[in-house]
């Protein structure tokens, strides 16, 4: 009996280069009996739509794209009640946040290959205000936007380096966001520069956690608040936990863990997902839904 699966290809993801590789793809699937259906992005946002109408009888849908792409598969697996559909991703994007943490192989069109070799994981995904999904990071603030204000000619020519260039630019206005932070049993009124909620080690290129040291189906996220320092000795103090990937004993950084974050800001806040633009808001809720897609992993070898 045949394996059903569906590929999702983003042409513009990695440097464009990927449609000479679709015959390569398509040849590595059905050697291993895979019934091959395969369906090439066309626009933004047009990932889930493809996953809504053509995912009947699917065993696998394997992603080949950026983290934007593959944020769509995932909602759309979620609002098509897809709990028995394993996702693949070849990891093509500019950054690859949560590759990264997985560990699994850049840019490696050879993964499919071995597709049926890969090791199953039910991550754990957030729910954003009830009508959104991340697989890794919801932020606001001073470098969040790096993401998607970086374009795709720079991204092309510089790969990384285009978001470090951007980031340093961000780094010259810092605005400050007034707002009430709840979690667990803890109610909190700060200002704050930056705030992210994520499960992943690295976020918009940057790696703010150890190897190993996030769980990716634990229930719970990782939350870092980032206050405005008083001094040019403040920021050098919230650098030196960024190097030290320690957050504990900081007062200009606020590190929790949990399942749910609840956010009332002052005045709108521009958010990002997954190194998306998700819009302007002032109340956020941010919920952790364990467990709730199964992930293949096919993880290089160090």
């Amino acid at each position: 009996m045949s394996i059903k699966i569906l590929v999702i290809i983003n042409p513009s993801s990695g440097k464009g280069k990927i449609e000479e590789k679709i015959d390569e793809i398509k040849k590595n699937l059905e050697e291993q009996n895979m019934e091959v259906e395969i369906v090439l992005t066309q626009k933004t946002k047009n990932a889930k739509k493809i996953i809504d109408e053509h995912n009947e009888e699917k065993d696998l849908i394997l992603v080949c794209g950026g983290d934007g792409t593959l944020n769509e598969a995932v909602s759309a697996m979620i609002e098509n009640d897809l709990k028995d559909v394993t996702l693949s991703f070849v990891p093509l994007g500019t950054t690859n946040d949560l590759a990264r943490t997985l560990n699994i192989p850049i840019k490696d069109i050879s993964v499919t290959k071995k597709l049926l070799q890969t090791t199953a994981k039910r991550i754990d995904i957030g729910r954003w205000n009830k009508d959104k999904y991340f697989c890794y990071v919801a932020a606001f603030g001073v470098i969040t936007d790096v993401s998607y204000i970086t374009s795709q000619k720079a991204k092309h020519k510089y790969g990384r380096l285009a978001y470090y260039i951007n980031a340093i630019k961000e780094l010259i206005k810092i605005p400050t966001f007034k707002m009430k932070l709840k979690y667990d049993d803890k109610h909190i009124e700060d200002e704050f520069i930056y705030g992210g909620i994520t499960n992943s080690e690295s976020i918009a290129g940057f790696k703010w956690f150890a190897r190993g040291e996030i769980q990716l189906d634990d229930g719970v996220f990782e939350g870092i608040f980032i206050r405005k320092p008083r001094t040019i000795f403040g920021y050098f103090k919230i650098l030196s936990s960024f190097f030290r990937k320690d957050y504990h004993e900081n007062e200009y950084i606020l590190f929790t863990q949990s399942k749910n974050f609840e956010i009332e800001a002052e005045d709108n806040i521009k958010w990002t997902i997954d190194g998306e633009f998700a819009g302007e808001e002032r109340n956020v809720k941010i919920e952790n839904m364990q467990k709730a897609i199964e992930l293949a992993i096919y993880q290089k070898e160090e």
